[in-house]
């Protein structure tokens, strides 16, 4: 097998590796992988990215699958989430913005050379060829015109039934006028007693999944992001420590480092490449992890200039629990030592449980940052930048906004907070990660940039269901005096085919209109699915400026 490095620290190199006692190509930034990067410039390939497969019962098979990467890994630009079967001169790029290489083999197998590609001939119209024979022939001769003439006594019969007929025209125009007159005068006397009756078509108030769905379909949109952590005061990337396991001097793992801040609280040990430098570079074998994520969303059009409405947790990820990579736990507990260093305590274990629903961005310390946040409109495959607006501080709700010179079609909101009942109809629509692909292939026009372009397409889901229940945040009747919710304020719906990806679509009401915002849904390990959406009320209160004290 040979890796042909193409792009970053790499650039030129070209590794052969032999397959024959060796099946499994491990790549990433561990030292124990096959194929290893350098842990500090290489900082967006996670240590155990994707591995290559021989395939067992196929010699010249061979696959690539991602390891649950931060960044995730690319074959030919498109993201491979599954298994994909690898093929000479394909290439693997590890994250949308890290290193490239080209996969090869030698010698190259037959089954992996292109077949030639077929053109079909386009027939060719036949040639008309006009003989002497189609053409006037020539003469020499000039044939003079004949000059016709009208005699006397034709031009006065003309002029005799010329005025016949002047006369005729006269008589009829004269009865036709009397006609009008009189009909005219008869229906004015006539319509004092005449009742007009006019049929009435009450208007649609109400309309189908289908119809609502064909309506809004240029107006929920598709949202990939990706973001990273940083420290505040510098804005240098954040790092979570992962302390080397030592065995006979040789290094057999590593484990994540937590450390207790002063609530008692349980937080992964974060540093930036400056403070590794400074206090922790004397410790060999030391590995940092970006704290960093992606991941896709939906959202919909709420104004005609851009702006679009989504969840806090699809434009902000930083304000929501971070999910830790599976080799982050068990890790080691870290306490100061006589120097006032960080030093693991390797008799005190850390599991998942002990640290919790750790939000980076609760702390002020630290800054989250996208370093893209693209929006793509329904069956397009043209990615614009967008901008965060507003995000709210109290619900799962943000506001972001794009800048395109055209007005957008933007969707109805109707705030029925105080109206809905369990059993209205409840309708999503969204972009569900679960929901199979679709790519298509560009082929470039750019003399710069020959390179074709495989960018996939995004086609909405819709999913139906009913409202179950109300949850509300808070209430105050003639029969309480207060109460809270400790989930917050939802709507929990009947719906259990949306999932991942469908955050922040719109959720609408049997009239087409806007009156929520899909947010999460939750499982029982059973098949037992609900989920719940954002009061649009929430939404309406982002786009204003609403008085918290009066």
């Amino acid at each position: 097998m040979l890796i042909r490095h193409i792009t970053g620290s790499k650039k030129g190199q070209v590794e052969k590796l032999s397959v024959a006692n060796n099946p499994e190509i491990r790549i990433g930034r561990g030292s124990e992988n096959n194929i290893s990067f350098d842990p500090v410039k290489e900082d967006t390939i996670s240590r155990d990215h994707c591995r290559i497969v021989q395939d067992s019962n196929s010699a010249e098979r061979f696959f690539i699958f991602d390891c649950q990467s931060k960044n995730g890994t690319f074959v030919n630009d498109v993201h491979t989430t599954s298994k994909t079967e690898l093929f000479a001169g394909d290439i693997v790029k590890l994250g949308k913005e890290g290193p490239s290489f080209e996969f090869d083999l030698d010698p190259r197998p037959q089954s992996h050379i292109k077949k030639t590609r077929v053109i079909d001939a386009v027939p060719v119209k036949e040639t008309k060829v006009h003989t002497a024979t189609d053409l006037p022939k020539g003469t020499s001769e000039r044939i003079p015109t004949a000059k016709e003439g009208i005699g006397k006594n034709t031009m006065q019969h003309m002029i005799r039934e010329s005025e016949k007929e002047g006369k005729t025209g006269l008589v009829i125009t004269i009865i036709a006028i009397l006609l009008l007159v009189s009909t005219g005068g008869y229906l004015l006397y006539k319509k004092q007693g005449i009742k007009e009756v006019v049929h009435v078509r009450e208007a649609k108030t109400t309309f189908t999944p289908t119809e609502i769905a064909k309506a809004n379909n240029e107006k929920v949109v598709y949202i990939e992001v990706a973001w990273k952590l940083t420290n505040t005061a510098s804005s240098e990337e954040m790092y979570h420590v992962y302390y080397p396991i030592v065995n006979d001097k040789q290094i057999v793992g590593h484990r994540g480092a937590y450390f207790q801040n002063q609530q008692g609280q349980i937080e992964p040990l974060l540093v930036t490449k400056g403070d590794y430098l400074r206090s922790l570079g004397n410790t060999q074998g030391i590995e940092l992890d970006l704290i960093a994520s992606k991941g896709t969303g939906s959202g919909f059009v709420i104004d005609e200039r851009g702006f679009i409405a989504t969840n806090r947790h699809v434009a902000t990820s930083w304000f929501t629990s971070f999910q830790f990579q599976q080799y982050a736990f068990p890790g080691v507990l870290v306490e100061p030592n006589q120097n006032g260093q960080f030093a693991p305590a390797w008799d005190k274990e850390v599991s998942q449980a002990m640290v919790g629903n750790w939000v980076p961005g609760n702390d002020e310390k630290y800054t989250g940052v996208n370093t893209f946040l693209d929006v793509t409109f329904a069956g397009n495959s043209q990615r614009t930048p967008a901008q965060i607006v507003r995000v709210s501080s109290t619900h799962d709700i943000a506001m972001i906004k794009i800048d395109l010179p055209e007005s957008l079609p933007k969707v109805e909101l109707h705030d029925s907070y105080n109206d809905i009942q369990p059993g209205d109809a409840a309708i999503v629509m969204g972009y569900p990660g679960m929901s199979p692909g679709q790519v298509v292939l560009k082929r470039s026009q750019d003399y710069f940039n020959t390179n074709p372009n495989i960018t996939s397409v995004p086609v909405p889901t819709i999913s139906t269901g009913n409202v179950g229940r109300m949850v509300r945040g808070s209430e105050k009747n003639d029969r309480i005096d207060d109460y809270r919710s400790s989930f917050g304020d939802y709507y929990q719906l009947t719906i259990n085919s949306s999932g991942g990806g469908n955050s922040g679509g719109p959720m609408f009401d049997d009239k087409g209109r806007a009156v929520g915002v899909y947010s999460a849904g939750t499982t029982d390990g059973r098949g037992n699915a609900i989920s719940f959406a954002v009061p649009i009320k929430y939404v309406m209160e982002l786009m204003g400026r609403q008085q918290v004290i009066k």
